[in-house]
């Protein structure tokens, strides 16, 4: 599943895609917006990849760009599609030959280094570029292809301007000692592409030696040099990665995940030949509920990003623009974006996250449970009165409502982990797991992995009270008779009110508020 600016694709076990939305949403009058998911067509004479297998078109990788898709088949063609509504282009180049599998060895693994060359490893859909990286060659760019005018039967477009980003081209081989001496300075200085991503302007990607590399791309597509990101390299390890889109990007190292933006690329970029350690250049972030927690994959809208965990849960980071949803948290007004941590400014409705939210992350909630449960305590708790001095307390004072907010995030963690539901959860995998998350524009999507049976569970395990009310025949749910929390704070006070204390559940913790590295 990946998102683009204005659509959400997905993959199927078949080989399929199918679209969500417009591709191109500049271009709205001409393609309209479907309410359901639309099947990505080829051209006339290929067979459609829901027909019958064949290795032409039957997907097996691709990458949604903000307007545009790109698909790798499994004998190592490229398609791309503008809009759901024309058929797939098959994009050839003009200065660099593809090599294509036959039908019987398509599904084969490549092995021997001589029958890599020309064939295409992974494409990359960009802000506004396309890319593929191809074996013999390295990552090659281009713009985005689209049908001539008045060309509707065309199903191949040559790309007459391409370009390779330099020193990308290196693969290790068993026979060392066959390479030239050029191929090994290049292995020992860069060393082979791990994985690759393409940005608004630049293409950052990180290599087997544990280095990551940037390349600003210039007209054309082009790109004439690049630079190591040298406060990014992992010295020690076997883990490391890069993951990013538009304008965001993280760095993995180990069990460290460091968050940049391209304005920290263009000033190292800047500074390429004067500073080329990069010393005190400011744009590494270091955010604390990103650290050793399981961290499988960040996700980058415009403005908002989520990290996967290994647990299946998804925190989200960032702004959500003009209160569009688009963090995920659920909130439907000021009072319970307070809950989520969220701090609503301007007549725009622009929503930021607290810098307190940072320390353990905001979940994404996929229990309907939890939605009644924000609803009712938005709207006070059990008595809105007794608890209206401490909602204006963190209504005004930010640093207050991150405390609550931290408070309410640790007692809606964890619901399908109650006792009383433990036979129902067999695989300990929860009501809930999400198996990938993605993000683009102002949208996001997830792909979860959902216990019927738990998650039907669920709302009977929320329900009860004190034992005085349990001969109410239906028993509302047990938050019903709880207050608005009332909180000791870190700075030493004490939240006013008439009912006791709110203890915290985890205990409360050392806010960090400091990300930069």
């Amino acid at each position: 599943m990946q998102c683009g600016g204005w659509s959400t694709t997905l993959l199927t076990s078949k080989g399929s895609l199918y679209t969500f939305g417009v591709l191109d949403g500049l271009h709205m009058p001409r393609e309209v917006s479907s309410d359901r998911y639309e099947l990505l067509k080829y051209p006339p004479g290929f067979p459609q990849s829901t027909d019958r297998y064949d290795p032409a078109v039957a997907t097996r990788q691709f990458s949604s760009g903000r307007s545009h898709i790109l698909a790798l088949s499994d004998s190592g063609r490229i398609w791309s599609w503008y809009a759901f509504c024309e058929d797939a282009l098959h994009v050839k180049f003009l200065h660099v030959d593809i090599n294509e599998a036959s039908s019987s060895s398509s599904s084969q693994i490549l092995t021997a280094d001589a029958t890599r060359i020309g064939r295409v490893r992974q494409v990359v859909a960009g802000w506004s570029h396309s890319s593929a990286y191809i074996y013999g060659t390295g990552i090659i760019l281009w713009s985005p292809v689209r049908r001539p005018r008045g060309e509707h039967d065309s199903d191949m477009m040559l790309v007459v301007d391409s370009a390779v980003v330099p020193k990308t081209s290196y693969q290790r081989t068993k026979h060392a000692s066959r390479q030239s001496e050029d191929d090994k300075a290049l292995g020992d200085e860069v060393g082979m592409v791990n994985n690759y991503i393409v940005l608004e302007h630049f293409v950052v990607f990180v290599t087997d030696l544990g280095k990551v590399f940037a390349a600003k791309i210039g007209a054309e597509s082009t790109t004439t040099d690049i630079m190591e990101l040298r406060r990014l390299r992992n010295g020690t390890g076997t883990h490391w990665d890069v993951q990013g889109s538009f304008r965001h990007f993280a760095s993995f190292k180990n069990d460290e995940v460091i968050v940049a933006d391209q304005g920290y690329l263009d000033r190292c970029w800047d500074a390429r030949f004067d500073n080329p350690d990069q010393i005190n250049i400011q744009g590494l972030q270091r955010i604390p509920a990103l650290q050793n927690t399981g961290v499988i994959s960040v996700a980058f809208g415009d403005y908002h990003y989520h990290a996967l965990h290994s647990n299946g849960r998804i925190t989200s980071y960032g702004k959500d623009p003009r209160g569009c949803g688009a963090l995920g948290l659920g909130n439907e007004n000021d009072s319970q974006a307070l809950i989520r941590g969220i701090h609503v400014v301007g007549a725009r409705r622009e929503g930021q996250l607290l810098p307190e939210t940072y320390t353990t992350g905001r979940q994404v909630w996929f229990e309907k449970e939890k939605r009644e449960y924000m609803r009712f305590m938005g709207a006070g708790g059990k008595d809105p009165a007794e608890a209206s001095e401490r909602i204006q307390l963190a209504t005004h004072e930010l640093a207050v409502r991150g405390e609550v907010s931290e408070w309410f995030e640790q007692e809606t963690r964890d619901w399908d982990k109650r006792p009383e539901l433990k036979d129902a959860d067999e695989d300990g995998l929860g009501a809930y797991f999400a198996l990938s998350v993605s993000a683009a524009g102002w949208h996001s999507g997830a792909l979860v992995l959902v216990n019927d049976v738990l998650a039907e569970m669920l709302p009977e395990a929320c329900k009860g009270g004190p034992p005085e009310k349990s001969l109410y025949e239906e028993k509302p749910f047990s938050w019903e008779w709880e207050n608005w929390p009332r909180l000791r704070l870190a700075d030493g006070r004490e939240m006013p009110g008439d009912v006791e204390f709110s203890e915290w559940r985890n205990g409360r913790p050392e806010f960090e508020l400091n990300f930069a590295v």
